[in-house]
């Protein structure tokens, strides 16, 4: 028979291991994508669609230091976004919406934000979390 100072003791790792496991899951859901195998992402500027875990992502090297991920269809219709350059803004081909980089609407139709992503540079590499 197992007696009440041990039973606390078991129920106190039980909830400590409870406790982080959301974070050890949201960890489980972060992912390396090396700059290498995304060349148009190695310089400030550059943007591309990768399909990373079965869905497509909108990447924009921002700065040097900074990449944004962000989904790549309008929330208008679903058609195809393109980054600008120039203007620093994502555009709809089909309906002219405009999205900022953090992919908040600049001008409609479209009236949702789009989904972003947390993504950051490290290295030689982008740290994605899909979480």
């Amino acid at each position: 028979m197992i007696d009440r100072r041990s039973f606390i003791r078991f129920l106190g790792i039980l909830l400590g291991i409870l406790m982080t496991l959301p974070a050890r899951l949201a960890r489980a859901k972060s992912l390396a994508i090396p700059l290498a195998k995304a060349k148009k992402l190695e310089k400030a500027g550059g943007s591309m669609v990768l399909k990373v875990k079965g869905q497509q992502i909108l990447f924009i090297r921002e700065t040097e230091e900074t990449i944004r991920a962000l989904d790549p269809l309008c929330t208008h219709k679903g058609c195809a976004l393109v980054y600008n350059r120039e203007t620093k803004r994502i555009d709809c081909p089909c309906h002219q919406s405009v999205f900022n980089l953090e992919g908040g609407v600049v001008k409609g139709p479209a009236s949702k934000h789009l989904k972003a992503y947390d993504a950051k540079l490290d290295g030689d590499r982008i740290v994605l979390s899909l979480g």
